[in-house]
């Protein structure tokens, strides 16, 4: 229901605040069935959802007042998005509802598997401990194509581990590149101490996930090559593996690579297949980051790279659904302490719990013998240094952005303070038009990756969405509802740094502050209109589904930035 009414808010119409029996309350005009729905603001937001309590409807023109149960508000909210959209909108309305109520069922599951004091200490635990999906999407956990049983083994919130299925494959069918180590060598590194299969002299192991697997078992095409043995079933193998928080990405804490397969399940707005481009750019990306030695220039920033991938060649197809791309594993056992994804750091807790940052902020306040304000605006303070600068630098000086929303972006927080940030996914990039003849003389095959350049203002955008709307700014309003730091103070502080930082940039981080201090309005991902409108972000022109504007609080109208924070560090 939150998320739902934040979406419409965001996404359809601002609605009006208002006091209403001598309280805060949002009032939302429901033009379909001639009433207002009137709910209570518990905590009201500039940077992200607010969150509501109880709510009364009021039918005009009688004025009379009735309370609205969560299921009749979630049902009312609905039909007014699809009446305010088009007719084409109401259509859709039943799946859009049951892709709602199934979210909402899993999410319920999820609550009563999980102990309201599970530890979050690991980088796998924190991956299994994000209960509420994303925070501005009206079906977070909606799985399609997984059954009740499939989510016990497959879904990271119920910790079920599982083998892979394996598949010899004629080598002359088999495509692979690496940037670094073979791919054959890093299959066999997955089995752990299991013997490697007996293969004949022309047959590669490829890995899938065991969903995947029962799909591809069913594909005409696939049976034909087991039929004529270019393919050989050889089942469920070697080490187990569990899933992390995008599902189909798979991580072991004792091997040093993880895996990530193409999976016959819809989440969110996406049926999860891995594109022949996307492998293609991972090893690109790798090698192109390795010439530009980014990783020494940095050394509190690490991008986890996908540098080798390998899948089978069915003619007739770009895709086969055997594209496996293998990842760094910088947390192995021993390096995964303390390691937080910022989705599950920043998100709501469960009942009668604090949030994962508030935690971590109690326990640095205490650690450094200060108050939890003090705590908070030095723990911001590292957390730009760590996340939020490096990334500037690579945008100034090779022209490269980074996908850097909640999930992707990761922080070490083994020492209290943040020590180290890390950037996941090589879905991620984007490469300035100006910066472009640069990199492809440092790595030629970025000619054949035309979906990655975009001009700089296109850029600005989609950059600021993931980076500081979808990131920065949970992390600001996490701290405001916790009560921990106003989202006016932080609000402050970011400015500040976004201004100390700028004369050192010359480049394409230069424009892309002054959009973020000066511009009125920011650019957001509008997923509730994705998904009203059943559309798969992955089938669109630039695979990244529909943004639109809204208000940008880093904006202050008539007035500098470095009026207003010339001495907030003091």
């Amino acid at each position: 229901m939150q998320a739902l009414i934040n979406g419409y808010l965001r996404e359809i119409d601002p609605a009006q605040f208002c006091q209403d029996q001598g309280r805060e309350r949002l009032a939302i005009d429901l033009t379909h069935c001639g009433a207002c729905l009137f709910l209570d603001v518990q905590y009201r937001s500039q940077t992200g959802p607010h969150t509501f309590g109880s709510a009364d409807l009021v039918y005009h023109p009688l004025n009379q007042r009735h309370p609205a149960a969560p299921v009749q508000i979630i049902c009312l909210i609905a039909q007014e998005c699809a009446a305010r959209i088009d007719a084409s909108a109401e259509d859709k309305l039943p799946e859009f509802l049951r892709c709602i109520f199934n979210s909402n069922a899993e999410i319920e599951t999820l609550l009563a598997y999980r102990s309201s004091n599970q530890p979050m200490e690991t980088f796998l635990q924190v991956e299994q401990g994000l209960t509420f999906g994303h925070w501005l999407h009206p079906t977070p956990k909606s799985r399609d194509g997984m059954t009740f049983l499939h989510k016990q083994l497959y879904a990271p919130e119920q910790k079920g581990a599982f083998r892979l299925s394996y598949f010899a494959v004629s080598d002359d069918l088999v495509i692979s590149d690496s940037a670094e180590v073979p791919p054959h060598h890093i299959v066999t590194s997955l089995l752990g101490h299991t013997d490697m299969p007996a293969l004949l002299p022309n047959e590669r192991l490829i890995p899938v996930h065991p969903l995947q697997a029962d799909v591809l078992r069913k594909d005409p095409k696939i049976q034909d090559l087991l039929n004529s043995g270019n393919l050989r079933d050889l089942g469920l193998l070697g080490r187990s593996f569990y899933a992390t928080s995008s599902v189909r990405t798979l991580y072991a804490p004792d091997c040093p690579w993880m895996v990530k397969f193409s999976i016959p399940v819809r989440l969110t707005n996406s049926l999860r297949v891995t594109l022949r481009n996307e492998l293609q750019v991972g090893v690109l990306m790798a090698r192109l980051l390795r010439k530009l030695d980014f990783a020494t220039q940095q050394p509190r920033f690490h991008i986890i790279d996908d540098p080798a991938y390998a899948t089978v060649a069915i003619p007739g197809q770009t895709e086969s659904g055997f594209e496996t791309i293998f990842r760094k594993n910088p947390f192995t056992q021993g390096q995964d302490i303390g390691i937080f994804n910022l989705a599950t750091l920043t998100a709501d807790p469960p009942p009668r719990a604090p949030s994962l940052l508030s935690a971590e902020l109690h326990r640095l306040s205490h650690t450094l013998g200060t108050d939890l304000h003090d705590a908070a605006k030095r723990w911001f303070k590292t957390y730009l240094q760590c996340m939020l600068d490096p990334l500037l630098v690579l945008y100034d000086q090779h022209g490269i952005a980074l996908e850097a929303h909640q999930q992707n972006a990761l922080l070490d927080l083994s020492s209290g303070l943040p020590k180290k940030a890390y950037f996941r996914d090589n879905q991620g990039y984007f490469i300035t038009r100006n910066a472009l003849p640069r990199l492809q003389g440092l790595e030629p095959g970025l000619a054949q990756q035309p979906a990655l350049v975009f001009d700089e203002e296109h850029i600005h955008k989609r950059f600021a969405y993931y980076l500081f709307v979808n990131q920065i700014f949970a992390v600001v309003r996490r701290m405001g509802q916790d009560g921990i730091l106003t989202e006016d103070h932080a609000l402050t502080l970011l400015r500040a740094h976004l201004t100390n930082l700028s004369p050192q940039f010359t480049k394409a981080a230069k424009g892309f502050i002054i959009y973020l201090l000066f511009s009125p309005y920011l650019a957001t991902k509008a997923n509730l209109l994705t998904r009203l409108h059943d559309m798969d972000e992955l089938k669109t022109d630039a695979q990244e589904g529909l943004f639109l504007d809204i208000p940008n609080p880093l904006f202050v109208p008539a007035a500098t930035p470095t009026q207003e924070v010339a001495d907030v560090f003091a």
